[in-house]
């Protein structure tokens, strides 16, 4: 349970307990089904989508990857690895000289970790629906919503606490990013997600209310076959579009202002699950297989 981010309930900050439920009903029915079937070559894809879902879930590969490395004797020079090749030898950030500056102190991993979305993108929004969507009855039921885009889930945070440093980890492993949001035809989960870590967030629980967002950095992480060749997936195109050309990042958050000369583009880092693996052997070992 220490991987799941407390959330606030009036004045407390609890855990869900129920958290680990579908991780676990998930892994004991792919056990269980491997035990009744040890040789499951030529089974009809019919049969194993369901009980071996979890071969291809991205919670499962994140939570499993991630941890491996946070749990690891060597962490901060793995992770340090890691951050380098991602983003380069040096942090993106202004005033941070180096990894192990971000990485000193006690670090935090959470999982599936709800993000308020930024007021000032939802201010933006109640302001030009009509740009953003044009089918009639979803324009008239935005009119009427108090909340026209709700909270972002994000696949990993990795956290300092003393520092602010942070890591937000958008995962993938057959899925591509969400193209929308009911009210809003244009907006990817890359943006959706850059726009997240741009704000503060003090009313959220212990330690997510450190974040910095000026030390929060954006990690794409995918199968290493999508970044060898990005047109295979659309988070492809448009982690190149906003790598190459900064102003593509102003036109997909038009509420946000001077993020090219903030350089936001150059905290956007990619990594895939092989990239992990060859930093620790117990990352994924099944990618070693193929």
């Amino acid at each position: 349970m220490n991987h799941f981010a407390k959330v606030r309930k009036g004045k407390e900050c609890t855990v869900n307990k129920n958290h680990l439920n579908s991780y676990r009903e998930s892994a004991e029915r792919y056990h269980q089904y491997l035990d009744d079937n040890p040789d499951t070559m030529d089974k009809p894809l019919s049969e194993t989508k369901n009980p071996c879902q979890i071969e291809r879930d991205e919670t499962f590969w994140t939570a499993s990857c991630m941890m491996t490395i946070f749990y690891s004797k060597e962490r901060q020079q793995m992770l340090q690895q890691l951050l380098t090749e991602a983003y380069g030898k040096n942090p993106p950030l202004v005033g941070v000289d180096s990894w192990q500056e971000c990485l000193e102190g006690d670090l935090a991993l959470f999982f599936e970790v709800n993000m308020p979305s930024p007021p000032s993108y939802k201010d933006w929004l109640r302001q030009n629906l009509t740009s953003q969507h044009f089918i009639p009855y979803i324009l008239n039921a935005a009119y009427r919503t108090k909340n026209p885009e709700g909270r972002t889930v994000v696949d990993a945070i990795l956290i300092n606490p003393n520092n602010g440093f942070a890591v937000v980890v958008e995962a993938k492993v057959l899925t591509d990013i969400s193209i929308d949001i009911t009210y809003d035809v244009t907006r990817n989960q890359i943006a959706r997600n850059v726009d997240m870590m741009l704000d503060e967030n003090l009313r959220l629980c212990e330690p997510l209310c450190r974040r910095d967002p000026e030390k929060t950095l954006f990690l794409l992480l995918t199968p290493e076959m999508f970044k060898v060749v990005p047109s295979r997936r659309f988070y492809g195109y448009k982690f190149h579009d906003y790598k190459k050309n900064p102003e593509s990042l102003t036109a997909d958050l038009p509420h946000r202002k001077n993020l090219t000369e903030r350089k936001i583009s150059h905290r956007l880092g990619w990594l895939t699950w092989e990239d992990f693996h060859r930093t620790n052997k117990n990352c994924c070992p099944w990618v070693s297989k193929k």
